[in-house]
Order: C-alpha cells, then sequence, then structure tokens
C-alpha cells in the first residue's frame, strides 16, 4: 500500500472506536460537610487504538483517571484503595495542602500496600486546572496511566472567562506509546462546535516530553497556566506543555469545517504511514 492510500485509510478510519472512556465525572457524597470519592487502583486492560491492548494501571478502571470536579474552599476526602499487586501513593498535583496529604511514600506517609485503603483529605485550594497521579514508582504507574485531572472550580466564576463548553487534555507519551486520553490516532476522540461557540480546553501533560499542542485554523487565548489566571491573557496558535504544567485556552469556535488539533513535534503525529499517536480534529458546523 502507498503513502497516500495508507495516510487517507487512517484518516477515513477516524474516529476509530474502541473499548474503554477515561475522564468519566467521579461521583460523590457529602459525609458530615465533607465531599468524598472513592478511587481503586487497579490493573486493566486497555485497548490504545484498534485492535492494540496494553496492560495499563489506572484508577477505577479508566485511562486517564476519573475526573474529580470540586469547589474552591470545599473540604474534600479521597478514599485510594489499592487493588494492585504493588505498593503506590498518590499526589495532588497543583494543590496547596498540608504535608501530610501530599502523597509521597516514605517522605509524608507509609506506601499504600495492595488491599490498604489511605484517606487523604485537605481543603481544595486553589482553583484551576490541577492533576492527580502516582507518586511512587512513578515512571511505571503514571506511565502506565495512574493519573488523572482534579478540576477545582472557583467560588467566583467571574473570575474565568466565560465558555461554552469544558474539555480536558491529558497528553502521556509512555503506555500505549503518544496518547490524548488514552488513546492513539484515530482512536482520539474529534471535539464538536457550533459556529461561534466559545470551548475551554485544559491541556496537562503526564508524559515525559513536552507537546507543543497546535490548532488549525483558530488562535488559542493562553488564560492560565499551571492553574493560575494569567496577568494578561494572550492569543497564539500553539501551546507548549512541558511534563506536569497545566494550560488553559479558549478558541472561539468561528471557521466551519474539521480542523487538524495535533501536538507539533512531527515525530508525535505523522509518520510515512500517515497521521497517528497526538492527533484529533476539531469539527465546527
Amino acid at each position: 500500500m502507498d503513502h497516500d492510500a495508507q495516510a487517507e485509510a487512517v484518516v477515513k478510519a477516524f474516529p476509530a472506536k474502541t473499548a474503554g472512556l477515561g475522564l468519566q465525572e467521579l461521583p460523590s457524597t457529602v459525609i458530615a460537610g465533607v465531599r468524598q470519592f472513592e478511587l481503586s487502583c487497579q490493573k486493566v486492560r486497555w485497548e490504545v487504538t484498534p485492535g492494540v491492548f496494553v496492560d495499563a494501571l489506572s484508577y477505577n478502571g479508566q485511562v486517564p483517571g476519573p475526573t474529580i470536579r470540586v469547589t474552591e474552599g470545599e473540604r474534600i476526602r479521597i478514599l485510594v484503595k489499592n487493588d494492585l499487586d504493588q505498593t503506590t501513593g498518590t499526589h495532588w498535583h497543583g494543590q496547596r495542602l498540608t504535608n501530610n496529604m501530599d502523597g509521597v511514600p516514605f517522605l509524608t506517609q507509609p506506601t499504600i500496600k495492595p488491599g490498604e485503603t489511605f484517606a487523604y483529605e485537605f481543603v481544595a485550594d486553589p482553583f484551576g486546572s490541577h492533576m492527580y497521579h502516582s507518586h511512587h514508582n512513578a515512571t511505571e504507574q503514571v506511565g502506565r496511566g495512574m493519573l488523572g485531572p482534579l478540576l477545582v472550580m472557583p467560588k467566583g466564576p467571574s473570575v474565568d472567562p466565560k465558555y461554552d463548553q469544558d474539555h480536558v487534555i491529558i497528553f502521556n507519551d509512555q503506555m500505549g506509546g503518544l496518547t490524548i486520553n488514552g488513546k492513539g490516532f484515530p482512536a482520539t476522540m474529534p471535539y464538536t462546535a457550533k459556529l461561534g461557540e466559545r470551548l475551554r480546553f485544559r491541556f496537562m501533560n503526564e508524559g515525559q516530553m513536552a507537546h507543543p499542542m497546535h490548532l488549525h485554523g483558530m488562535p488559542f487565548e493562553v488564560f492560565a497556566r499551571d492553574g493560575y489566571p494569567l496577568p494578561q491573557p494572550y492569543k497564539c496558535d500553539t501551546v507548549n506543555v512541558a511534563p506536569g504544567e497545566r494550560w488553559d485556552v479558549m478558541v472561539v469556535a468561528d471557521a466551519k469545517g474539521a480542523w487538524a488539533f495535533h501536538c507539533h513535534i512531527l515525530g508525535h503525529a505523522e509518520a510515512n504511514t500517515g497521521m497517528f499517536g497526538m492527533v484529533t480534529a476539531l469539527i465546527v458546523t
């Protein structure tokens, strides 16, 4: 098969169906004024692209793990149960909390042994786009999928720009190769919008390489970094997201069409067999 035929075939397969969906909203209960969540560390077979499965480590069987959404100033408790065959610990990346809740085994707590549960409790602060992930044997555990978003909504919504849609995009470059939200193209999810809608994208990098994310056809308005609002938003068409960073951008869907949306390290997005890895699209109608 020649290059053109291969490249066309993979684009026509987009969006390809695969088993498993990450980032599902994690339910909670309020107990004596504390909002409580439950996470379980689990092994799972994860389909990255059609027919390509990997042995992943996960929270609640999802890669990325479920979305934890709370409100600034709210006291929260996350019960992390270890159903793996190795020890672990969970770090709340970007949060200001007491040292004993920081989730770094042997520095701030004992490891969570197989079968054990550890209760993390803290006040959600600051607001913004944050993450949670393993901080024990982290190259393997995070690389194989133990990661997820922690979204702290501001008490006063006026501190954020107005938007119609809110999307999390998490990069990883270990488990299953180069992925966006646990999937590689053509199994990545396309984003859709009606003309004029405002889309918020929360870029998060849980990998070991930088990923400059680029959208064709429309600029980003960058308004927050690592959860903190910028003193002056600015426009660009490529945002370089380094490991551990979070960048919040707004896109005004003002141009109809199917627009490429990809990491601009070209070896992360396209080969002689066509597009792969960190590629998706924004479809405006």
